[in-house]
């Protein structure tokens, strides 16, 4: 018997009703996979292909085929469920990029169970919101990593949140753990069982917003709505441009989004090899690139320019073929030079935790593509339009919406949240400011939050930010707001230089100037520091910058510039 969308979301508030759900799967946007049916494919077409990679600091790299890796992925399955987990309940991963994280996904998923990710750089106060909103009956953490204790951590938190009732432990011999911690060895005799196949309709993931301007957000996904845009970004792009077959270095966190749909399922979708890396450090990941073959890689701009700054550019034996670049403003320069300096093909992306990605880069678009953010997904929708909801001319700047078959069904046990999200006909409210060109082709221009209003006037953040990046002596750059009584808000400039150079307001005005940008935009204050504050997936955290800026504020008169 078919089931409601209400009931496969177990009672979750979705504005989207059954029919939106039955036009998709006409459509063929919701094909009725389930993320475990991409593993068992993967395997039986490929049984003795290497699926997994791991590259961990001190220990040996350890390799699992498909035919492995799927049956890793039953005997997880068999393991929560010999401990009690089933269909519908919550399990949380907090793990570094080890392969085991790959083999819980899927076998979390071969139970009926929901998969969520905790970042494993997360704090207490980060992890207690998601567990407690996610309502969590497992967590699986590592006894220790860097100099956090989890298992302590974890013990504390068992204490305050009801629902959670156990604690696997990976890194572990299982010695000193006591009622309902389970160490990960423990699991190796564990008898294996089938489970009945599931429905692609089925709430499977919460994804977790940063949280960055309140509590977390659990954004609702299931099978359908995760599928989707992995499917229509291999249609989009080409399977081929990342590699035949693809092997993708998976360095951006798989307890992020990114890391978890591009890292993990875009990779068994493809049936190619992930090689993961627990930490990332330019010069070993350069290694690992060339020691592994790797030909594809997800992440923000921040890796990319990284790797820009390593001894992989300009080697015509560099073996990337594709990377796909989201997460913060790339400058528009940078696929380009990347581009030539890789000889690989630099594919700009947008997306977010509530569609993944909907707008990419692609070689079957002319060039000029790559100095935006892509064309739109075929089945899904963008608009851009101004404080009235009315949709703006080509070429003009106002705030995004979306809508299509990867958008999220709304946020977990945050009705008030969702209803606040969508607009009339399914229309999500992104949060971010972008301009439509007349070819299509989106360019975001920030999020609406990191919008400078000097005078009245926009300062077109990323425009600023592209011209300041390509300055010879810039390895780094931020163009942020501070508060202002006369103009509402002037602009700063923060910027990490080159080891040696020297840079003062004045001579970056003139730069700038040089350029062609207006006066109007210039910025008015600037700030050198030794690095930018970015979170553990590479995003700049601007919020963190503005606080700086602004607790600074008076101490840096036009011209002058801040010490290191």
């Amino acid at each position: 018997m078919t089931r409601t969308l209400a009931e496969l979301l177990r009672g979750q508030y979705t504005p989207v009703t059954d029919a939106d759900a039955a036009e998709f799967r006409a459509a063929g946007w919701w094909p009725g996979k389930t993320i475990r049916s991409v593993l068992s494919d993967a395997a039986a077409r490929y049984p003795d292909r290497v699926a997994l990679i791991g590259h961990r600091a001190g220990e040996p790299t350890a390799h699992l085929t498909y035919r492995e890796f799927d049956g890793e992925a039953n005997r997880v399955a068999s393991a929560l469920a010999a401990i009690g987990v089933g269909a519908g309940d919550v399990v949380a991963l907090m793990l570094p990029n080890w392969i085991e994280y790959c083999a819980l996904v899927f076998g979390i998923n071969e139970i009926g169970a929901v998969y969520t990710g905790i970042p494993v750089s997360y704090g207490e106060r980060q992890m207690i919101a998601i567990l407690r909103r996610a309502k969590a009956k497992a967590l699986v953490i590592p006894r220790r990593w860097r100099s956090t204790d989890h298992l302590a951590l974890a013990r504390r938190l068992r204490e305050e949140i009801p629902s959670l009732e156990h604690i696997v432990v990976i890194g572990d011999d299982g010695a000193a753990l006591g009622p309902g911690e389970h160490a990960w060895t423990s699991f190796v005799d564990v008898p294996t069982r089938s489970f009945d196949p599931r429905d692609s309709g089925e709430l499977c993931y919460l994804g977790f917003t940063s949280g960055t301007t309140g509590e977390p957000k659990g954004a609702m996904h299931t099978h359908d709505t995760l599928l989707y845009p992995v499917q229509a970004l291999a249609d989009h792009v080409g399977p081929t441009v990342f590699g035949d077959p693809m092997r993708q270095l998976v360095a951006s966190p798989v307890g992020h989004h990114t890391g978890y749909v591009w890292g993990i399922l875009f990779t068994v979708y493809l049936a190619g090899t992930g090689v993961y890396v627990d930490r990332w450090e330019p010069n070993w990941g350069v290694r690992v690139i060339r020691d592994e073959g790797v030909t594809a890689f997800f992440g923000a701009p921040t890796f990319l320019q990284d790797m820009m700054r390593t001894p992989l550019a300009d080697d015509p034996d560099c073996p990337l073929e594709c990377l796909v670049i989201a997460g913060s403003s790339v400058p528009r320069t940078l696929p380009a030079k990347a581009g030539e300096a890789l000889g690989a093909y630099i594919a700009p992306a947008w997306g977010m935790t509530e569609c993944s990605i909907m707008s990419c880069c692609t070689p079957a678009e002319p060039a000029q593509i790559q100095g935006t953010d892509g064309s739109i997904f075929a089945g899904s929708q963008v608009r851009v339009v101004d404080a009235s909801g009315a949709d703006v001319p080509v070429g003009v700047t106002g705030h995004l919406l979306m809508r299509g078959p990867g958008v999220v069904l709304g946020y977990y046990d945050r009705p008030d949240a969702t209803d606040e999200s969508f607009l009339p006909g399914l229309w999500l409210k992104t949060g971010d400011t972008a301009s439509i060109d007349e070819h299509g082709w989106l360019s975001l221009r920030g999020r609406s939050k990191d919008i400078i209003i000097r005078g009245g006037e926009n300062i077109p953040v990323t425009d600023v930010e592209t011209l300041l990046f390509d300055h010879p002596a810039v390895i780094n750059a931020a163009l942020v707001g501070y508060p202002d009584e006369r103009l509402g808000e002037r602009a700063c400039a923060v910027l990490v230089t080159r080891a040696g150079s020297t840079l003062d307001l004045p001579a970056l005005c003139d730069y700038l100037l040089a350029r062609g940008l207006s006066k109007h935009y210039l910025p008015e204050r600037l700030v050198l520091l030794d690095e930018l504050p970015t979170t553990q997936s590479g995003k700049i955290q601007k919020f963190k910058l503005r606080g700086l800026v602004a607790a600074d504020q008076g101490g840096l008169p036009r011209g002058s510039e801040a010490p290191k």
